[in-house]
């Protein structure tokens, strides 16, 4: 019996599944040729520039990663209609295998707060005169707008072989989203059955773990195969960045947990060939970092939001282990490091809208157990060597650095930023939270910002993991539990996989928890389990 067929069987036998659920064929047939089978992206929209995106397969051996691809002249069109009798912009260039046959620009001169369609068209070869998908995208609104509405779609941890992805079609037909949010996770790094919960309900490629980058490039190329996810790329544009997995399983600045350097080579080598595959596959804006580069920077919606994206994980310090927890009251680890602290400290500082954003792959909230009060309780902190504000159950999120979150606490404070809130995925489940100034002292001392956090795509959540349905006694425990002790946690559902909505308005940030019943099986429907409301100031409060 094989990892799937074992894995599924153990499943029944806890009345999770029928007998009736996908199974991996041993064997899958090749795919039909088509020269644009990874479908069109487009992301980092500015009020006059949009990125597009594309592959080409040049030929039916050019596989992803296998530097098998041949030169191919490609042909782009932008226009203010589907049918382009209106086109405003377009170009041609050659692309190759050594951006493994990707293709991206940057479309300039765009009107603002418009839309736009694309399309990509083969000039030369074999396969000359081959069209590619229509491609929607959307430019954002004039800096000096005032706009009333903006829609998130909040996604994160994607794993291929642990379900399907009818979240991403959900924010596909979903006529209030504007612009999609992945805060990473886009991809998993491990081998075929590695981290698959209740799967692997379908493998992936290639079968080992990724290491180098034509593992990464075909990795990438598999997700872009999914329909749900082409179709989320084709019809909003996307802002992302990453988490751990886009890379190995908590990742640092030096190294990961899931790197080996003796079996793995080195890990500078690894994240290099990772970056590089992210951004020839994503339809971001941004270099190598070997080049100059970094993945984090601000968008600006008119005066209602500034949005910026961080990167958690190039350069953070090792999460501390256990048995040391105190390190994480040391005031020179670092989260963001310092270039990206003070840019994240100017972009606050100048921004004049309705709503500081911020795109954040780990949860900032304090998760505590228990929360503690530094005064009231020093003495014990000391004896026992237990952090400041309690023990963190995650070392690995914004609990390890909490000296450094503190000094953004501050800002926030002093600097009278009241409408600072948090989008957040990486824990594989849904929370709506008020952070507190000091947890061991809330609601009293009031609170920092918010936070919204978004459940996953599929990645293995409780239910997953411990084999059981949903609404297990497990995962109910957990849930009082965790709220029980961090009473500024408003909202938290551990089983169910999906996406947030989130709405922003000029008075209030509206956060819509899209989630599905079964993603073991594609095409489901999601429906809107809980909805939350935010106002400055005041904080996340239930309103369905």
């Amino acid at each position: 019996m094989g990892i799937a067929s074992a894995k599924i069987a153990a499943a029944q036998s806890f009345g999770i599944v029928s007998p009736g659920f996908p199974q991996v064929p041993e064997s899958q047939p090749a795919p039909e040729f088509r020269v644009f089978q990874h479908g069109v992206a487009s992301g980092d929209p500015l009020p006059d520039s949009v990125i597009i995106w594309t592959r080409v397969s040049s030929h039916p051996g050019d596989t992803a990663g296998s530097n098998q691809g041949r030169p191919v002249g490609v042909k782009w069109d932008v226009a203010t209609d589907e049918g382009f009798g209106s086109i405003v912009a377009s170009g041609s260039l050659r692309t190759d295998p050594a951006s493994d046959n990707t293709v991206k620009v940057d479309v300039k001169g765009l009107s603002a707060d418009s839309y736009y369609f694309y399309r990509f068209t083969v000039t030369d070869g074999d396969h000359a005169g081959e069209i590619s998908p229509i491609g929607h995208t959307r430019t954002a609104p004039p800096v000096n707008s005032a706009p009333e509405h903006l829609g998130i779609a909040l996604t994160s941890c994607a794993n291929w072989e642990s379900g399907y992805f009818s979240a991403y079609r959900d924010m596909a037909t979903n006529d209030k989203i504007d612009v999609i949010m992945c805060v990473g996770d886009y991809i998993y790094e491990y081998e075929r059955g590695g981290y698959s919960g209740k799967g692997p309900v379908r493998d992936h490629l290639p079968a080992h773990e990724t290491v180098t980058l034509a593992d990464y490039r075909l990795r990438y190329a598999t997700y872009h195969t999914d329909p749900d996810l082409q179709e989320a790329h084709r019809k909003k544009p996307w802002i992302v960045t990453w988490d751990d997995h886009e890379v190995a399983n908590d990742t640092y600045r030096d190294g990961a947990e899931n790197h080996d350097p003796a079996k793995e080579g080195d890990f500078a080598a690894r994240r290099e060939a990772a970056i590089q595959a992210y951004l020839e596959w994503l339809p971001v804006r941004a270099v190598k970092f070997s080049e100059g580069g970094h993945l984090y920077r601000n968008f600006r919606y008119g005066d209602l939001a500034d949005i910026t994206m961080l990167d958690l994980r190039t350069y953070r310090d090792k999460a501390p282990e256990f048995k040391n927890l105190r390190a994480v009251d040391d005031d020179s680890r670092t989260m963001l490091g310092s270039e990206q602290f003070q840019f994240l400290r100017d972009q606050w500082a100048s921004s004049s809208a309705k709503w500081r954003l911020v795109g954040n792959s780990v949860m900032f909230t304090p998760v505590l157990i228990p929360p503690m009060d530094p005064e009231a309780t020093r003495a014990v902190t000391e004896l026992l060597g237990m952090p400041q504000d309690g023990l963190p159950y995650n070392a690995d999120q914004w609990d390890g650095y909490a000296a450094e979150r503190r000094r953004l606490m501050k800002i926030m404070e002093d600097e009278g930023y009241d409408n600072v809130v948090f989008l957040t995925g990486d824990i594989h489940s849904s929370w709506a939270c008020n952070v507190p100034r000091v947890p061991g002292r809330y609601p009293n001392d009031g609170i920092a910002a918010m936070e919204i956090v978004c459940s996953s795509v599929s990645a293995s959540n409780i239910d997953d993991i411990v084999l059981m349905p949903q609404d297990n006694p497990i995962s109910l425990t957990a849930t009082a539990a965790i709220q029980g002790a961090n009473r500024y946690v408003q909202y938290l559902e551990f089983d169910r996989h999906g996406y947030a909505a989130v709405y922003v308005g000029r008075d209030d940030i509206t956060a819509e928890y899209r989630l599905v019943e079964v993603k073991e099986i594609p095409d489901q429907e999601l429906y809107t389990r809980a909805v939350y409301r935010g106002e400055r100031g005041k904080g996340m409060s239930r309103v369905q």
